[in-house]
């Protein structure tokens, strides 16, 4: 599990790090503020936010923004503020079924340069030869130096950056940051492409009721990525949420990339569905098909871990509010009804953007201690 927010000063032990994230953490989502309002609302003495906040406007990450509204006698005091555009970001997606797409993006995830390119057949090491040559082009387009490099990737990743099983790429066991770390010498950050838009679902998105978020990824396959109030679910072994590889229908007559029948993947992936859809099939028996397939999937997760805000996250000829409301419907089905009654299912209609702010979040969290 990897808690997301500093909210609580660094004790003496602590190294300025954490405080330092706790200050640009706070600026982050609030907006500019005074160095002695920063010091009221963090419990930092106001010396160390003035060697804070005095090294970071070294750095171009802090600029002064005017005065503080008048209000106070005295001298209205100086704004500091993020500055959003002192540094690039590249980030990645590679979860489409078709293509990997990038995009060059500022610190609060805003784009200023994309690229997308087909990925059909690319696998292994040539999969990863066409990452590399796609951060090449992104990196010529940055207008600030570069802070690090994002990746979201399907499949099972863990902490140091491996993707250690994601058989629609044909990696198993790849040091995809090593490889990027190496050719690039710059910090690279890889992350589940489901993990990576549930962070940017709780960065960049209103949750005000505090809700559990369990965003639900219908790519190359099926993933999920689960925030509990402050904490992602990823797994001891990095497993949370692979529910791709869960067999929902062992007597169904189709086959997994991991060789077993029944799998989720093998039911709502897009390319399963696309076909099945391309073939003549009646698309609301296939839509209803795939909704009770991943409520057959998720019900459990609901039941034992009470996730109650669900984004469905995929593109927009397979997903809809229809589906969403076929989702729903199963869940019902599949719970008590004291279970649903809370659920909220919706269509994350900006996915394709959330897919690119997750490893940029993975990329903020990990230099700037920003989440």
């Amino acid at each position: 599990m990897a808690d997301l927010r500093i909210t609580t000063k660094a004790l003496p032990e602590h190294n300025r790090v954490r405080n330092r994230a706790m200050l640009l953490q706070t600026l982050f989502h609030e907006g500019p503020r005074s160095r002695a309002d920063i010091a009221r609302g963090s419990g930092l003495n106001k010396v160390t936010v003035s060697t804070i906040v005095g090294e970071l406007i070294d750095q171009g990450i802090l600029v002064e923004a005017g005065h503080a509204a008048e209000g106070r006698v005295g001298k209205p005091a100086t704004l500091v503020a993020l500055d959003d555009d002192s540094r690039s970001i590249i980030s990645l997606d590679l979860s489409d079924a078709q293509s990997f797409r990038g995009a060059v993006m500022n610190l609060r995830g805003e784009v200023s340069h994309e690229r997308r390119v087909d990925a059909l057949t690319e696998r292994g090491d040539d999969a990863i030869a066409r990452v590399i040559a796609m951060i090449e082009e992104l990196l010529a387009e940055a207008s600030a130096p570069v802070l690090g490099i994002g990746v979201g990737s399907p499949g099972v990743v863990d902490r140091d950056g491996i993707v250690r099983f994601a058989p629609h790429l044909g990696w198993f066991g790849a040091d995809l940051r090593g490889a990027l770390s190496e050719r690039f010498g710059l910090p690279v950050h890889i992350v589940n492409d489901a993990n990576g838009m549930a962070l940017a679902v709780h960065t960049f998105r209103e949750n005000d009721d505090g809700r559990s978020i369990l965003i639900l990824t219908i790519q190359r396959g099926a993933g999920a990525g689960l925030i509990i109030g402050e904490t992602l679910i990823d797994g001891v072994d990095f497993m949370a949420g692979e529910i791709g590889h869960v067999v929902v229908d062992p007597k169904r007559d189709t086959t997994c990339l991991c060789g077993r029948p029944g799998c989720l993947d093998a039911i709502v992936a897009v390319p399963a569905l696309r076909a099945r859809l391309d073939a003549g099939e009646n698309r609301d028996e296939v839509m209803d098909d795939a909704a009770d397939a991943l409520a057959a999937a998720v019900a459990p997760i609901i039941s034992m871990l009470g996730a109650t805000r669900i984004v469905l996250v995929g593109p927009e000829d397979i997903l809809d509010e229809a589906f969403a409301q076929r989702t729903q419907r199963c869940l019902t089905d599949r719970t008590l009804p004291s279970t649903t009654s809370t659920i909220g299912v919706e269509i994350g209609s900006d996915g394709g953007l959330l897919a690119l702010q997750g490893p940029l979040v993975a990329v903020l969290s990990a230099e700037l201690g920003i989440s």
